[in-house]
């Protein structure tokens, strides 16, 4: 059995912190990506990544709340960059373990958003990855409670690139901006792959990250850019042809 997870980027995003955590997360826009992590889990404990032992704040959380496993992930990109890395391997764990046990999928869904938003890794990364394409979340919150849209946009002229910066805490990110909401409005009169990025560099901009290149912007500690890049080393993408899936 292998679990596939989407990587998640984020262009826009407005928190939402409410006192019910399932209510929590944000109103945002979020393209999701491959290539998927793959991951495999297994009776015993801990969190493999790319051969090494890690330790993540969410898995904690998973371990209390679905049963201590084990889960070994294979990632084509790293750790602690803005590939919503730490969303995956928790919604990849809680996959898993539906396989495995009698829990529901929303319930075990749910408990992969409230570990990335109880440790402080994200506000929206699982359930973008759970619905996969580019997703706007009209209203935060986990399966019952949120609100979501698949957005479908011709790609196959617009390839995708990212280049790795810098690492950082999610931490840095997680913040408001007024701009957020009449972004996503100005988007979604003129929903195409260049108004994302144009949107997506307002805002990201508007929160002191910036890109040097054309047709970019900058999420955390990565660059996204549409259209063959002129120098540096990138990895391409294309968007996740569907969500998070076990086969």
């Amino acid at each position: 059995m292998e679990i596939l997870v989407p990587l998640s980027v984020s262009g826009i995003w407005y928190p939402v912190i409410k006192e019910n955590l399932l209510e929590s997360g944000s109103i945002g826009l979020s393209l999701t990506l491959e290539p998927y992590i793959i991951a495999e889990i297994k009776y015993g404990k801990g969190i493999i990544f790319n051969g090494i032992e890690i330790n993540i704040p969410n898995y904690e959380i998973l371990r209390q709340k679905l049963g201590e496993y084990k889960l070994i992930v294979y990632s084509r990109v790293p750790l602690g960059y803005g590939y919503g890395l730490s969303g995956a391997i928790s919604l990849a764990y809680a996959l898993g373990v539906k396989e495995l046990t009698s829990i529901s999928e929303k319930d075990a869904v749910n408990v992969a958003h409230l570990s990335d938003i109880v440790a402080g890794n994200g506000l929206g990364d699982v359930i973008a990855q759970y619905y996969g394409g580019l997703v706007y979340r009209r209203r935060a919150g986990g399966l019952g409670y949120g609100e979501v849209e698949r957005i479908i946009l011709d790609w196959s002229d617009y390839p995708i690139f990212s280049q790795i910066v810098e690492q950082m805490p999610t931490k840095n990110i997680i913040r408001k901006s007024e701009i957020a909401l009449s972004l996503i409005d100005e988007f979604l009169r003129d929903p195409s792959p260049i108004k994302f990025i144009e949107v997506a560099s307002k805002f990201t901009r508007s929160l002191g990250f910036t890109s040097e290149y054309p047709n970019s912007y900058r999420k955390k500690g990565i660059i996204i850019k549409i259209f063959s890049p002129e120098n540096g080393v990138w990895i391409r993408h294309k968007i996740a042809s569907r969500g998070a899936f076990v086969r």
